[in-house]
């Protein structure tokens, strides 16, 4: 089943490329809500992870923060509470650093040399939010970051340390 829900998400993310890096989001791409929350009284500090993957030809696999040219990236963000679990509720917004009206590294929009523009915004659920965001056919290298807001999960709102993603010349 997880096989082919990773086949399936992988011809969702192919039907939507972008190309050249353009900064038209593709749907999120997530699992069913299937899962129950309660409403805790008061949220605590949780961890915050983004990390990348890649589209291959069996589905999704890691990727390192650089890849060839072309190499379609899929962002997942992790958001933990301070025992490890999962979030199961609350909001993801993904952001990627612009600088000039172009796409730049975290340290242009960290340094105030550019600024965060939202990607998209989507319900989390407990398997770990998913986003397509494209590929890029020059060499550059790419910030992206998300913001959690965990209203009713118990989690604390905060946003997770930037990364960045670079397409490197096919070699």
């Amino acid at each position: 089943m997880e096989r082919n829900r990773i086949t399936s998400v992988a011809l969702l993310v192919t039907a939507f490329a972008l190309v050249a890096c353009s900064e038209s989001p593709v749907a999120p791409i997530t699992a069913p809500d299937d899962v129950a929350t309660a409403k805790p009284a008061s949220a605590a500090a949780g961890s915050y992870a983004i990390s990348f993957l890649k589209e291959t030809s069996t589905g999704l696999a890691p990727a390192t923060d650089a890849e060839p040219v072309g190499t379609f990236l899929v962002l997942k963000s992790e958001v933990r509470d301070a025992a490890g679990n999962l979030a199961t509720s609350g909001t993801v917004k993904y952001e990627y650093c612009v600088s000039k009206g172009n796409p730049a590294p975290a340290a242009v929009c960290d340094g105030g040399g550019g600024s965060w523009r939202r990607l998209l915004s989507m319900n989390i659920d407990p398997v770990g939010q998913l986003a397509g965001y494209g590929s890029c056919s020059t060499p550059q290298a790419i910030g992206f970051r998300f913001t959690f807001s965990g209203r009713s999960s118990g989690i604390a709102s905060a946003t997770s340390e930037a990364r960045d993603f670079t397409w490197v010349a096919a070699g």
